[in-house]
């Protein structure tokens, strides 16, 4: 390898019949269209039914709520649950004191975690373990164990690659009799093992799972820039995951392919086959040789850059290109396959065959390569990562040549837009088209509430009325489109609170012709009321003896736009998978406590006579102290959105009002943390910490590149329990921003650290 520039009791009868059709009606969602372009075509009856004129957009703030500080000085730490996922829309997520041994457990809607799954969740890398564990959730058990044990049994390099790839999968897939674990072990492996063939790329590791955190992996590149001098280029960590990593490249089932079996334009899933038969695409297509076919691995082995933007031969991009074009014919037959392997065994296909194989072959290569398409106007090419996203079109020989389209062909785009790996739709229009507006849309219900994760279909004229890109509103209810000039378009939504216009497969008018520069804005009322929880609240309940309580701080550091894809293979199952599109901003959650009554009536119908009640908030902080009488109920829900999964952190802590006699049942002899609180925080938060004896400590505030900001102690404690304050700001007095911070305590020949989520 060539070196490169440097986280039970209920009543019976009607409440058993409730929580069967509360069961029943979580199974339900919303359908997918069909997969188009090159094989089946998006449904539509091509009619529109009415014109909706442009009115202006009032945008809905989430409800605020503030953050006081708690007094714990006289309390001790028993149990702590720190919770750390997606929460997927009705979904809960808490702990229940039982008063029967005075524990705390966890309590949920969804599956409970096995050991496995939590041994794999904590092996992860820390920004991987929301999406995790929330996959984690939405399978049984037995396949928990499964996909846990993939993890588990890994070793690194290859635990990253691994975790991501699960997390990112569907669960519909990996519950699936087509998904194999040896195949995620095989895609991390010859990810690395082409590394160490290939010159003009090396991955970097950035700490293990044995050192934890945050830890991972990426790319860096050798470029020649226009004046020809070789540049050292390094790929962020989200491209090299989804673009590179990611075994998954559109719609295709990742799987094992029987290369010599014609593919199923209807199921896509006849020619999947365990190996040695089946081929896994990254290796097949990287070191198979096909009769006189050249084969990629030596294509490539002596290119010495990425990509010479000064035009001069040698790069691993035109490399790529030329193996394509050599191994491939431009044309077609009936077959119209998906899967990148038996498009190789094929030799031939169209622009659909043409851009899931090239995307494969420069992901086999170590490139980032993604699929660009125009469903409107029927064609799809690609784009690979070089210091930015580069336009692509092999069989055409187009290199960074993206208004080609509307200026060569004469194609006046709609909308041209990316498609990941898990079908989430991403608008790149504005690279495409000389001339661009904008279409900005709010989706309320008949009451004014927003609609979040209603979708939002866009359609252009193009012979007819054809779908042109598909989006869904954030929680505020609104989803924009970045759209081409000098195009008629039109829309439809459909959501579980109804659809608009109301006649099934029609679309509204919604613009003549589109300017560049303009901005279009409407609001949509769908006829029908959300449904949203009945909670009533009530008093805290009388607790002479104050011995127990829960303390939870929490909050929903960012949202995510959920919807379900358009293409994916893996619907023969069954039901189609939802993508997720990460938004900056905060999201919002409900917080309640209830007793076991209420908490199952919540379950089944959403509605509870609840305390402490926080509703769609971005953070809170609430104490409970617990009678001891009855089991006891301190939830999260994401009960206020229709669709939207919010990313929730939290952390709760169980404590009792003691004598210190106890300290040594409640904690380990020396040196021992207690969790920090508030955390999350927003202005300050205490870290406490026992001694066991007197000693010299140090402890100190890290960010997540493990460089120090503040040192809160280097001074001798006195044994017992210690507690330090952190303002948030560094060594000069400078606030620090939101994100995740670690705390280290040194005493006593150990070293024992924390994480902390700071919130402005």
């Amino acid at each position: 390898m060539s070196s490169l520039l440097s986280l039970e009791a209920g009543k019976t009868g009607v409440k058993a019949l409730l929580f069967t059709l509360f069961i029943l009606l979580i199974a339900s969602q919303l359908a997918a269209e069909p997969r188009g372009l090159t094989t089946r075509e998006l449904e539509s009856d091509g009619v529109m039914t009415e014109r909706l004129l442009p009115s202006p957009i009032v945008p809905i703030q989430p409800q605020q709520n503030g953050m006081p500080d708690i007094n714990r000085d006289e309390w001790i730490a028993v149990d702590s649950l720190q919770i750390y996922t997606w929460l997927d829309a009705g979904k809960t997520l808490g702990v229940q004191y039982n008063f029967v041994n005075q524990s705390m457990l966890t309590c949920t809607n969804m599956n409970p975690l096995t050991t496995a799954a939590r041994q794999a969740i904590a092996k992860s890398p820390d920004w991987i373990k929301p999406p995790l564990t929330q996959v984690f959730y939405q399978l049984t058990a037995y396949d928990q164990d499964i996909w846990a044990d993939v993890i588990n049994s890994a070793v690194d390099p290859y635990v990253d690659e691994i975790a991501f790839s699960i997390a990112h999968s569907s669960s519909q897939y990996l519950s699936s009799i087509y998904a194999n674990p040896q195949m995620m072990l095989e895609n991390a492996q010859q990810i690395y093992a082409a590394d160490l063939h290939l010159n003009y790329v090396q991955i970097n590791n950035y700490g293990s799972s044995i050192s934890g955190g945050d830890y991972y992996s990426t790319t860096a590149y050798l470029k020649r820039n226009a004046d020809g001098e070789t540049i050292e280029v390094d790929v962020p960590r989200d491209i090299y995951y989804w673009y590179i990593v990611h075994p998954k490249i559109t719609d295709e089932i990742p799987a094992y392919i029987d290369p010599g079996i014609v593919e199923s334009n209807t199921t896509h899933a006849n020619n999947i086959a365990d190996p040695p038969v089946g081929q896994f695409w990254r290796t097949f297509l990287y070191n198979v040789q096909e009769g006189n076919y050249p084969v990629l691995s030596d294509t490539l082995m002596q290119c010495a850059t990425l990509f010479n933007r000064d035009g001069t031969p040698g790069d691993a991009l035109r490399a790529v290109q030329w193996w394509v074009n050599n191994t491939m014919s431009f044309t077609s037959n009936a077959e119209r396959p998906h899967q990148p392997v038996r498009i190789y065994r094929k030799h031939f296909g169209r622009c659909g065959e043409y851009a899931d194989y090239s995307a494969a072959a420069a992901r086999a290569a170590l490139i980032p390569c993604t699929s660009i398409l125009s469903i409107s106007t029927d064609h799809t090419w690609n784009e690979f990562w070089e210091d930015g996203w580069v336009q692509w079109e092999p069989v055409n020989g187009y290199i960074n040549v993206p208004l080609v389209y509307e200026n060569g062909w004469g194609k006046v785009f709609g909308s041209v837009f990316e498609i990941r790996s898990d079908g989430l739709f991403t608008s790149v229009t504005d690279r495409y088209s000389e001339g661009l507006a904008s279409i900005s849309i709010a989706v309320t219900d008949s009451l004014d509430r927003p609609v979040d994760g209603a979708r939002v279909i866009l359609a252009i004229y193009e012979s007819g009325i054809r779908v042109d890109m598909i989006d869904f509103t954030d929680n505020q209810g609104m989803v924009t489109f970045p759209v081409g000039e000098n195009r008629q378009y039109y829309m439809r939504l459909e959501s579980p609170v109804g659809i608009y216009p109301s006649n099934p497969g029609t679309y509204a008018m919604i613009v003549d012709n589109s300017v560049n520069g303009q901005e279009y804005t409407f609001n949509v009322e769908i006829a029908n009321a959300l449904t949203v929880p009945n909670i009533t609240q009530t008093a805290p309940p009388a607790d002479p003896s104050q011995d127990w309580r829960f303390m939870i701080s929490f909050a929903a550091p960012y949202q995510l736009i959920t919807g379900v894809s358009t293409w994916d293979d893996i619907d023969i199952v069954g039901s189609v998978p939802k993508c997720y599109k990460k938004i900056d901003q905060a999201g919002s959650i409900n917080l309640l406590m209830t007793d076991a009554d209420n908490y199952m009536m919540y379950l089944v119908a959403q509605e509870a006579n609840a305390f402490h009640v926080m509703q769609n908030v971005p953070y809170g902080n609430a104490l409970f102290n617990i009678p001891a009488d009855q089991h006891w109920y301190a939830f999260l829900d994401n009960g206020c959105h229709v669709a939207n999964t919010q990313c929730v952190t939290a952390g709760v802590l169980y404590e009792h009002f003691g004598a210190s006699n106890q300290d040594d049942m409640l904690y380990p002899a020396g040196l021992a943390l207690l969790p920090a609180s508030p955390n999350p925080f927003r202005t300050g938060t205490d870290i406490r910490f026992r001694l066991g004896k007197d000693s010299h400590a140090v402890v100190g505030i890290y960010n997540v590149k493990g460089q120090k900001l503040r040192v809160l102690a280097d001074e001798p404690l006195k044994q017992g329990f210690n507690r330090l304050s952190w303002d948030g700001t560094d060594f000069n007095g400078r606030q620090a921003g939101t994100g995740v911070y670690y705390y280290k305590v040194s005493a006593e020949g150990r070293t024992l650290s924390g994480k902390l989520l700071l919130i402005k």
